[in-house]
């Protein structure tokens, strides 16, 4: 019988900490031997940017994950084929819409988590790349996922919306009782003191720390390439964490999943 594909929400309640990033190099990874969808719940776009162009997806009039909230089009017909292993579900600024659009309707947070379930079983892994604000999209993406990956900076103001966060995180596990919090993956890293103290508050709160990045200019230079760091510079020291955080990610969903 084949089995369900494991739904993952990147999130964090505070833009620049290299969320996007992160999804489109764990997508690109997982997509080297796994089915992948990668679904971009973010009106920025940057995650579809990542993998394609959104002024092309825009200036086409591409079906986007606009029309999946408030449209009722099914992920099938909104879906783009990047790779053989990878499907994108394109984001576009017609996102901000959906928490004023949606705000009348029943049930409108399991809006996103019915749409998934058309595919659950086309796919191993659905990466979910959330805005940096808890909207109903943010909602949505919690209750469709299995599991939350919180992305943090080393640095004070990420650790104060990681609490935020949680508590958020926390209110819609009383409506997805499946949610867990799988851990986290700490980025922009440097050897700087304050990085240290931040690191030291964080394993003493008890967090599981799922992997580091180091900061480095190839993470930007990749994400202009619209490739993930090991396919810009396989040997790159980044490159080779953001395949020890993947890795450790799919073993602790394994763990879970018995």
């Amino acid at each position: 019988m084949k089995k369900k594909a494991t739904v993952v929400s990147y999130v964090m309640q505070k833009g620049g900490v290299a969320k996007t990033t992160t999804g489109k190099n764990s997508a690109e990874i997982l997509g080297k031997e796994y089915k992948v969808l990668a679904i971009d719940n973010d009106q920025n776009a940057d995650f579809t940017d990542s993998f394609t162009s959104k002024k092309l997806i825009e200036k086409n009039g591409s079906k986007t994950l606009y029309d999946v909230y408030i449209k009722g089009a099914s992920i099938n017909d909104v879906k783009i084929k990047i790779t053989d292993n990878i499907d994108l579900v394109p984001s576009s600024i017609m996102l901000a819409n959906v928490d004023i659009e949606l705000s009348s309707r029943m049930s409108r947070e399991f809006v996103l988590r019915k749409a998934i379930q058309e595919v659950i079983y086309d796919y191993d892994y659905i990466i979910i790349d959330c805005s940096p604000t808890l909207s109903m999209t943010t909602i949505n993406a919690l209750v469709a996922s299995d599991y939350t990956v919180y992305v943090t900076q080393l640095e004070y103001f990420s650790m104060q919306g990681l609490t935020q966060l949680q508590k958020t995180v926390d209110m819609v596990k009383e409506v997805n009782t499946e949610l867990k919090d799988i851990g986290l993956i700490l980025t922009m890293a440097d050897s700087t003191n304050h990085v240290k103290d931040v690191l030291d508050e964080l394993e003493s709160t008890g967090y599981n720390i799922l992997g580091m990045i180091d900061r480095s200019t190839i993470v930007r230079d990749a994400i202009m390439a619209k490739q993930a760091v090991f396919q810009f510079d396989p040997n790159h020291k980044t490159a080779k964490q953001y395949d020890e955080f993947v890795n450790n990610l799919v073993k602790e969903i394994e763990k879970n999943n018995g």
